[in-house]
């Protein structure tokens, strides 16, 4: 596409949006009603009495009621809201946009003084509060609002999340999260208390990331990103957490939503189910628009292919009583692709994943649902019953298409089937205001189908490498105090408990934190993990043979695990500005790595569709991530916002032959600038926005091209036993751009624009690959400019 095409592309729906005064249906009100509700922060007993109001200005104040529920109407814009009760810290919520097409939410949470002193100023806890008051470094908030907001973030949640420090996404046409050095494999993606496996469309069994994300930002609420050292409740994960929440739909008036995006073509609808009552319904859907937008000359990565999916997600929430709550939700849905040889684009390099000799034929469906049951027993103790069901299909077939004749022949099959089972509980009990306890236990059953097959001579031979009908359970549990000894000095200790009856692993990892408020609003943190982590399904349960009769040499693989060291200081530098730096030092040991030498180790692996599979591993590789990360945000505030951060650091591992090396992960530095900044044109009914991203990374680690073996195989071998990861990639620079804006009617929003990721059409290197006609190893990069057009129309 050429430059003067991509351009008017971009410019013609702001055109549309700001230029077409016929879309004006009447005068636009000037309000619109904000509710909420205040609860305390670790019974989540509501809070009545509270006193809600704007921050800076001399708009009217709400009270909440005795059930905590409060409402409040406010003029249209952003705006920061402060939440105050006599006992309780003062707490701000930031960045609240208030448009005419939606009621917005909010739950203020509540933290309760240690002491009650009459005629003392407590200053409020400005920012962004996380709602998980046991984390205390490393912690992040997402707020789905900024999907939208921020350039390149294409509504994706692990896109998004990726401009913070210590993070990086896998590559451009994925959004794997690569959290301080580690393998997107040590990620944990938790939604509602549950436990869930690979939230994306394509999302392979041996990865935790995909092209695309069923995560809709419609349907979720404020969630916490933690990058290391987590509280105690959270186990099986070594790199990070990303507990997700859903919000909760509307239960006095039905909104609807219609969007269009990167995602999908969107429509959804939330309202009460009865007047009488708090319950609420919100549900969403949406279908793949990305084939659309290659039929119109948009280049998405995918060449001639074209992705198909669609998802919907949806949650019920039911106040059963004064005491009880019930939610059910849910989401998923089914993708599919094919990448066919003889339509590759190799010459322009728009086919990341296909190749001109393969046929690839891809199915894929992720099905999550849950249900929990809230209870307040009493002011002081809350518990909290979660069951989830996780169901994942992932179909490939694969053909080797003759250079000669163009015929196809089959070379592998796979069928992965899996299914998680899970029940949760956990229980809250504050003591009294200065100690809390948080405990729980997690039961989840596996049920596994797995199988891959390896063809050669068209059918002449086969290897059978996985073919596994089974089933296996994950037991943990965990326990954690929170002391406060004075307003300003706070303990978290914990200890967390797993064990696998697969083969009977078991760890026992305890968890400590220490936090400490210094005068002039800083903080500074330090905290100690250890955590564990079970091998991925295909690599216990991958095959070898001994005459001709299968053996499972991986079976006894136990957890790989680490110690985690992060201290932190935090300056609150005024009341929008806030400076954070982290230090970190992660010890890693019992990685699985071959019996004989090599430089093979599985914390290089996850970070694509598959992984190498190997027999005959062992616990005994070893690993180490350290590094320093700096944030400096300031949230939105006289109409513009920036966020930059920048880590150095270094990601190392030990295979079995015991030489150290980098891992493929360790850029060895990141940095982000991201702001934007608000136009209004027309007061607060119109705003026009712009959004800009710079990320630049060091290159990573790559093994060499094994040009003898690719010249003689079916497909690029790699060097991945004697010098794995020896070639320094070039730096990666990348350059985001988004244009938009919003106008308010008088009941609806129109909001519209256009993200233009890689503005700057950076060739950043994506894969090194070997050429057969040509004889030589030759590089296919990143997707270049991609224009991604965006509606989104509330009312």
């Amino acid at each position: 596409m050429n430059p003067a095409a991509i351009w008017w592309r971009a410019i013609l729906p702001l055109f549309f949006l700001f230029f077409n005064h016929s879309l004006l249906m009447a005068q636009t009100t000037q309000t619109q009603l904000v509710r909420g509700r205040v609860l305390d922060d670790v019974t989540q007993f509501p809070i009545g009495g509270a006193t809600i109001a704007v921050s800076g200005t001399g708009q009217p104040q709400a009270l909440s009621d005795k059930d905590g529920y409060f409402t409040l109407h406010v003029p249209l814009g952003r705006y920061s809201f402060v939440v105050t009760h006599t006992g309780y810290e003062p707490r701000t919520a930031p960045e609240v946009l208030v448009t005419a097409g939606k009621e917005a939410q909010l739950t203020l949470l509540l933290t309760e003084k240690t002491t009650v002193l009459d005629e003392v100023v407590v200053q409020t806890r400005g920012g962004r509060n996380l709602n998980n008051e046991m984390i205390a470094v490393s912690g992040t908030v997402f707020n789905p609002a900024d999907t939208r907001r921020f350039a390149g973030s294409i509504g994706d949640p692990a896109r998004m999340i990726s401009g913070m420090a210590g993070v990086a996404n896998a590559s451009d046409g994925r959004n794997d999260i690569v959290v301080r050095g580690n393998s997107p494999l040590g990620l944990l993606w938790q939604v509602e208390g549950v436990n869930i496996a690979n939230p994306n469309h394509y999302g392979s069994l041996v990865s935790t990331g995909g092209p695309v994300s069923i995560l809709n930002a419609n349907s979720l609420a404020k969630s916490d990103f933690i990058a290391g050292a987590f509280p105690a409740q959270y186990g099986n994960a070594l790199g990070g957490v990303f507990d997700l929440r859903l919000r909760n739909g509307n239960s006095e008036k039905t909104e609807m939503v219609g969007e269009i995006g990167f995602a999908g073509f969107e429509a959804g609808i939330e309202g009460p189910f009865s007047r009488k009552s708090k319950a609420s319904y919100l549900v969403n859907y949406r279908y793949s628009t990305v084939g659309l937008l290659q039929a119109i000359g948009f280049n998405v990565g995918t060449g001639s292919a074209i992705p198909q999916y669609q998802d919907l997600s949806f949650k019920i929430h039911i106040p059963l009583s004064s005491k009880n709550t019930l939610s059910f939700w849910g989401m998923g849905g089914p993708s599919k692709i094919d990448f066919l040889g003889n339509e590759a684009d190799t010459v322009n390099n728009k086919n990341l994943y296909g190749a001109e000799n393969t046929n690839l034929f891809s199915r894929f469906f992720t099905g999550i649902a849950g249900v929990s049951l809230e209870t307040n027993f009493n002011r002081n103790t809350f518990g909290k019953l979660s069951i989830g069901i996780n169901r994942a299909t992932e179909k490939g077939l694969a053909d080797s298409i003759s250079e000669q004749t163009r015929e196809a022949f089959r070379t592998g099959e796979s069928r992965f089937n899996t299914s998680r089972y899970e029940i949760a509980y956990t229980l809250a009990h504050k003591f009294n205001a200065k100690s809390s306890l948080l405990s729980g236990v997690t039961a989840t059953a596996f049920q596994y189908q797995l199988f891959d097959k390896r063809i050669y001579g068209n059918y002449e031979r086969a290897t059978i490498q996985i073919d596994e009908n089974t089933h296996t359970a994950l037991l943990q549990a965990f326990s954690q105090l929170k002391h406060r000894f004075t307003e300003q000095l706070t303990l978290m200790a914990g200890l967390h408990y797993q064990q696998l009856s697969l083969n009977g692993s078991h760890a026992i990892e305890p968890r400590a934190s220490l936090q400490y408020d210094l005068p002039g609003r800083q903080t500074i943190s330090a905290a100690y993990g250890t955590h564990a982590q079970m091998q991925s399904p295909v690599v216990y349960f991958k095959r070898s043979y001994v005459n001709d009769l299968p053996v499972y040499t991986n079976r006894q693989l136990g957890f790989t695990r680490s110690h985690q060291w992060v201290l932190s200081y935090a300056n609150r530098l005024a009341s929008s500005l806030q400076l954070k730096a982290e230090a970190y030092y992660q010890k890693l040991s019992h990685v699985p790595v071959t019996r004989y030498p090599s430089g093979f180790s599985m914390l290089n692996e996850g970070a694509g569709f598959g992984i190498i599979l190997k027999d005959s591993l062992v616990n005994k590789g070893t690993g180490a991530n350290y590094g320093l990360d700096l944030t400096l945000e300031k949230t939105f505030n006289r109409d513009y916002y920036f966020l930059i951060t920048g880590s150095l650091f270094q990601s190392k591992y030990k295979g079995s032959d015991g030489i150290e090396r980098n891992t493929t992960f360790n850029n060895h530095y990141i940095g982000n600038m991201l702001t934007g900044k608000d136009f209004r044109l027309e007061g607060d009914q119109h705003i026009f926005s712009v959004s800009l991203r710079m990320t630049v990374m060091g290159g990573r680690y790559a093994s060499p091209v094994d040009e003898h073996a690719s010249a003689s195989g079916r497909g690029t071998t790699y060097d991945e036993d004697s010098n794995p990861y020896s070639i320094k990639q070039s730096p990666y620079f990348r350059t985001d751009l988004k244009l938009g804006g919003r106008r308010n009617f008088k009941r609806s929003t129109l909001e519209g624009g256009v993200d233009l990721r890689n503005v700057t059409n950076r060739q950043n290197l994506f894969v090194q690959l070997y050429d057969r006609k040509a004889q030589k190893v030759v590089n296919q990069y990143q997707p270049g400019i991609l224009v991604v057009p965006y509606f989104r129309f509330t009312f």
